[in-house]
């Protein structure tokens, strides 16, 4: 199949995201480069897709700065609560140090919020960078109502995705792999495959997607795994809004493989037309996706 067919399919994907809402679950973290839970929900909703973000900031500029941002992408905030004696947590601090724990008061609201949202959603992501807001332990009580129970149900972790169960998808990079399953991949391709099937036998999801330096492997079910070429690395933030379009693309029921090209094709045109306007957004994806592409399956 030709690069430019395959592109061409990939377009009723992207069609079919305005017809989808995905709620994220997140931690919300502050800085320059915009991550985790902001950069979920934003590109969510800069492709079309209706979106319910869940998750706390602190009442300080930080906080603020985030749920002014949300406001005008005219996404709803009110699952992200502004609670007292919380620092929003900056991009450069160490993850894994949990700001949300035990019996933290806010995770009751989150827990509620989450579920509400979720019983509207064919998705829902936990994008968790280790300050509680989106822990295994968070999504245990949320899902034990059943409210996600038969809809796409997707994560990337940081730290600890090992820990997360009965899960329909999920995301991981290398050094999360490692991480995970106590295995050295550095960038070796094999040991990438391999430690990509085996972060989805562990998981016992449907389909997991490894993030390598230079491409992804997507594993599912149906289908033997499939390698993409990336032309440039991902960062942390790209992962974020990589996660998020994949779970909102297999809600749409698409094939892992074109999902996880569509959510590839999707990180690197945002990361690099940043400056094009929101309501036009949608139809330069449309011409990308239709002509050249960074992304090339092996």
């Amino acid at each position: 199949m030709k690069k430019h067919d395959a592109n061409e399919r990939l377009v009723p994907v992207l069609e079919a995201l305005s017809d989808i809402t995905v709620t994220v679950v997140a931690d919300f973290v502050s800085g320059e480069r915009k991550c985790a839970g902001l950069a979920a929900a934003a590109t969510l909703a800069q492709v079309g897709v209706n979106v319910f973000p869940v998750g706390v900031v602190g009442e300080d500029a930080a906080g603020q700065q985030i749920q002014h941002r949300l406001q005008e992408l005219h996404i709803s905030t009110s699952g992200v609560d502004r609670i007292k004696k919380y620092s929003t947590p900056r991009a450069e601090q160490v993850a894994g140090v949990e700001l949300l724990h035990g019996e933290h008061p806010a995770l009751l609201n989150l827990i509620e919020h989450a579920r509400k949202f979720a019983s509207a959603s064919e998705a829902m992501y936990l994008c968790d960078h280790g300050f509680g807001a989106a822990s295994p332990r968070a999504l245990n009580f949320i899902k034990s109502n059943g409210c996600v129970r038969e809809k796409t149900l997707a994560a990337r972790s940081t730290a600890r995705l090992a820990d997360f169960e009965q899960l329909s998808a999920a995301i991981g990079t290398a050094a999360e792999m490692e991480k995970a399953i106590d295995i050295e991949i550095g960038e070796s391709a094999e040991k990438l495959r391999v430690a990509g099937d085996g972060m989805k036998q562990e998981l016992k999801v449907d389909v997991f997607l490894a993030v390598g330096n230079d491409s992804l492997l997507a594993f599912s079910d149906r289908h033997k795994p499939m390698s993409f070429e990336i032309a440039e690395p991902f960062s942390s933030a790209d992962v974020d809004v990589l996660g998020a379009i994949f779970a909102a693309a297999l809600a749409t029921d698409a094939d892992a493989a074109d999902a996880a090209q569509l959510a590839a094709q999707v990180t690197l045109f945002l990361r690099r037309e940043s400056a094009v306007a929101q309501r036009e957004r949608r139809e330069a994806l449309i011409e990308f996706l239709s002509g050249k592409s960074a992304v090339r399956s092996r």
